[in-house]
């Protein structure tokens, strides 16, 4: 579960909605079988999930540190 946590990272942590989202499909072709519901999930919610993206990066950081979801 470790490295599928660490594999998450790089799409929240992108600096771009549009990378995060090309990052999540790349996350989903390594995952997506063994989680397929964390896949929908991310899917289902990616509109809410990535309005942080519309924050700089000094406040995303701490937003994606402090929420229970990502961490």
């Amino acid at each position: 579960m470790k490295q599928f946590t660490s594999d998450l990272k790089p799409i929240y942590r992108a600096a771009t909605e549009e990378i995060g989202l090309e990052l999540l499909d790349e996350f989903e072709e390594k995952w997506g079988s063994k989680y397929p519901l964390a896949i929908k999930s991310w899917r289902n919610n990616w509109a809410e999930i990535s309005t942080f993206f519309k924050y700089p990066q000094e406040i995303r950081i701490i937003i994606y540190t402090t929420n229970i979801i990502l961490e």
